[in-house]
């Protein structure tokens, strides 16, 4: 089957169903060899509307190349649809590669030196058009200027090696509006600023509204404004009705700051009733310094918290009652409306805010016996992966707790993160994963510590780690949340004296 991108055909819907990220029913499956949930999925995403099925089997201690090879004959021999073959592993590329019929799509090169030189010579000596994401080893740029440039890097090396312009689509990538919401803007300008420049354009839609309550609604509007600003092809659930009814022209939207502010308030609103959420006026509540500081937490009052600390500070609260009586029992109540769905991601980043600002008031007013750290941890979000907002709220949590933290960003080497748990002489070493695609990271510095002979203790978590995967990659410990990583960072250490 031929897919042709113009302006009849767009947008282009890329079938997002077959990836194991989340699903444990098709990660058992991979793992055990099998593809009948993977022909099931490619059939219903093509009944559904799918112009090209996005091909992804990316489990840890499975043999990708072999799995990927597997999953592409399964899907030729029922359909006709044109794949995307979604690998971070340069090997299991190769082997889908040879097994495809036709023309594939690469998901994804980027920036990084060692994507380019592993992928582009792939993508030219088997004919397969490209997938180009907008970052690097320095993660997601800002700012859709410096996305840009990135592009052309990867672009003019594509080009030089004789990959065809027109078989290179760029994906400038959008992160959760729910942690930052101006991040929407510089996607969408950047759509605008590559459409220019005749580069047709992808984006994983659902990524907008990770985080957050009435995600369906949610993805429908930022697709329908990223059509207007241009968008060429989705990364979608054909199944939602939602985005399909957006993909056949039927919501119209213009391509101004003033929809995009519109988006965004449509989009926060629910969140924001509750984030902005009044504190109480009884009199008697006002009288209670310790009530505010509790609902300044709760609610993420970030602005008047640090004069709440003062007030309590003055009424003889001494500093260290006000963190572990007060201000930690009430983060951990945010934790738990999270857990509940009672709270979405705002409201954690909010409160975390507002505690760090009321922490580092106290800090202030805290002895130096006091001060003395409880221990040394490094963490870091693994290599490949950019997503950092669990692993800063972990870190919050973890400060308030008297731990002395070196954070070492998003996408950080094995070695790298290595070297700074010896130079720092950390007594913990914490990894973070949002994806199965990248969770494989932390088993590599796992191994790298054990073959070093290094005894640090090591914990693991993210949305797509669990504790049966961190005792088969020998971490010391799983976390599912702040909270627990607190009372199990305390454990571990205790461990190691």
């Amino acid at each position: 089957k031929v897919v042709e991108l113009n302006s009849k055909t767009k947008p282009l819907i890329i079938g997002e169903r077959i990836n194991p990220t989340g699903k444990r029913d098709l990660q058992k499956e991979i793992k055990q060899g099998k593809t009948i949930m993977i022909r099931r999925q490619a059939l219903e995403q093509t009944k559904k509307g799918a112009d090209i099925l996005d091909v992804n089997v990316g489990v840890p201690e499975c043999d990708e190349p072999k799995a990927i090879s597997q999953a592409i004959e399964a899907i030729q021999g029922i359909c006709e649809t044109p794949l995307s073959i979604d690998s971070s592993d340069p090997k299991a590329v190769e082997e889908a590669l040879k097994e495809v019929d036709g023309k594939p799509l690469i998901n994804s090169v980027n920036g990084e030196k060692e994507k380019i030189d592993s992928i582009l010579p792939l993508a030219k000596k088997y004919g397969a058009a490209i997938l180009v994401l907008t970052l690097d080893k320095s993660g997601l740029p800002k700012d859709s200027k410096t996305r840009l440039k990135i592009t052309k890097r990867v672009i003019d090396k594509a080009l030089g090696l004789g990959i065809p312009k027109e078989d290179i689509v760029v994906d400038p990538l959008t992160l959760t509006i729910s942690a930052k919401p101006e991040q929407a803007k510089e996607s969408l300008s950047a759509i605008k600023k590559l459409k220019a420049k005749g580069y047709p354009t992808s984006l994983g839609v659902s990524n907008i509204s990770f985080g957050l309550p009435n995600r369906a609604r949610i993805n429908a509007d930022f697709f329908s404004l990223a059509l207007a600003f241009g968008l060429d092809m989705a990364i979608i659930d054909p199944g939602d009705d939602a985005m399909l009814r957006v993909a056949k022209g039927r919501i119209k939207r213009k391509a101004t700051g003033g929809e995009i502010k519109k988006f965004l308030d449509n989009a926060l609103r629910p969140v924001g009733r509750i984030a902005k959420e009044r504190i109480k006026t009884k009199l008697a509540y006002r009288k209670d310094v310790r009530a505010r500081l509790r609902d300044a937490i709760l609610y993420g009052d970030k602005d008047n918290i640090v004069s709440f600390v003062e007030e309590a500070l003055s009424k003889g609260i001494s500093p260290l009652k006000i963190n572990s009586s007060i201000l930690i029992p009430a983060l951990e109540t945010v934790g738990e409306k999270f857990a509940e769905k009672e709270y979405f991601l705002p409201q954690v980043i909010l409160s975390a805010e507002a505690m760090q600002r009321a922490f580092g008031r106290l800090k202030k007013e805290l002895k130096p016996s006091e001060m003395r750290a409880r221990g040394k941890i490094v963490i870091a979000t693994v290599e490949g992966d950019i997503h950092d907002i669990g692993k800063n709220i972990v870190i919050s949590v973890l400060e308030n707790h008297g731990y002395e933290i070196y954070d070492l960003g998003r996408s950080v080497p094995a070695d790298v993160i290595i070297k700074e748990a010896v130079k720092n002489k950390a007594d913990v070493i914490g990894l973070s994963a949002l994806m199965t695609t990248t969770m494989i990271q932390m088993e590599r510095v796992i191994k790298e510590l054990k073959k070093q002979g290094l005894n640090f203790k090591t914990i693991v978590g993210g949305a797509v780690v669990t504790k049966g995967y961190a005792k088969k990659i020998g971490a010391s410990a799983y976390a599912r949340d702040a909270i627990e990583a607190v009372n199990i960072v305390k454990s571990l250490i205790k461990e190691r004296t």
